[in-house]
């Protein structure tokens, strides 16, 4: 791994290797605590790359497993889109569609807040995407009606939470090549 502060681009390719592995595997029909935060760290840690300042290590493949799992999603199958879509993020870690999978299959776990993250890092890659615009603005509202506060409120509160990130620096570093995998297993309980 590059630092500690700064992971390099492999490392977040090969944490989204992992990650489709152990979507694959869990039995949950919620999702999984480990996946939701490993998603949060490598949306964090991807604003660091400028979409499309890279060639994408296989953009070919992404687009194969972005048709795979927008297939899985039409089947009713959230666990199998995500796992598609997460593998697809390892060949072309920007492409807007594979995001919006995720996000898809988030809300369909029931992890709102994780969707809403997906679809704002969505229109992040990507300003013009208009299904994630209208689905990010119909999840804040819900969101926003859900927590009792209006849709000013909640408009307000998203962009103070983005400052806060912009600011917050590397105070939250992570290593996504050591995790302890059996921390989260169902068996252990």
């Amino acid at each position: 791994m590059s630092s500690e502060h700064e992971p390099l681009m492999q490392d977040i390719l090969d944490a989204f290797d992992r990650l489709a592995e152990r979507v694959t595997i869990s039995p949950s029909h919620r999702l999984d605590p480990f996946i939701s935060v490993t998603l949060r760290k490598a949306m964090k840690a991807l604003r660091r790359y400028i979409p499309g300042l890279e060639q994408a290590p296989d953009p070919e493949a992404a687009r194969f497993l972005a048709r795979a799992s927008y297939a899985a999603m039409e089947n009713n199958d959230a666990r199998e889109a995500m796992a598609r879509a997460i593998r697809g993020l390892q060949y072309s870690p920007h492409h807007p569609g594979l995001w919006f999978v995720v996000a898809t299959a988030c809300f369909e776990y029931g992890a709102v807040e994780d969707a809403i993250r997906c679809l704002q890092h969505v229109v992040w890659i990507h300003p013009g995407h208009t299904a994630a615009r209208r689905d990010l603005e119909a999840l804040t509202i819900w969101s926003a009606e859900q927590h009792g506060a209006t849709w000013s409120e909640a408009a307000d509160s998203s962009s103070e939470d983005r400052d806060e990130d912009r600011n917050r620096g590397d105070a939250e570093a992570f290593d996504f090549t050591e995790f302890d995998d059996d921390a989260f297993d169902d068996d252990n309980e």
